[in-house]
């Protein structure tokens, strides 16, 4: 079950108050860089990563099920942008003759 401030978060921010939403970016801020930044291995790879997570969260928000943890849709949401980033550098590099 999804905490209740979580709940509240996301509720004020789907009513349209954005300050609430960024009191749920600086919350999981640091969950999400650290993850990016383990899988990506960069520093500047991992910031753009987390935008994007938290972009894709925000035009998501609707289809978050409450009765899951906020904690962990967030987290899938990282772990599946991080894996396609570097799926994309490898697609890359192997396309220019870099390996």
């Amino acid at each position: 079950m999804g905490s209740t401030e979580d709940i509240i978060l996301i509720e004020k921010t789907l009513s349209g108050d954005l300050n609430s939403f960024e009191q749920i970016v600086r919350k999981y801020n640091s969950i999400v860089f650290t993850l990016a930044l383990r899988i990506l291995k960069n520093r500047e790879e991992a910031e753009e990563t987390a935008q994007d997570v938290f972009l894709k969260a925000f035009k998501s928000l609707r289809s978050f099920n409450s009765k899951s943890k906020f904690s962990t849709w967030i987290y899938r949401i990282a772990y599946n942008e991080s894996v396609n980033r570097l799926r994309s550098q490898k697609k890359y590099s192997e396309t220019n003759g870099k390996q």
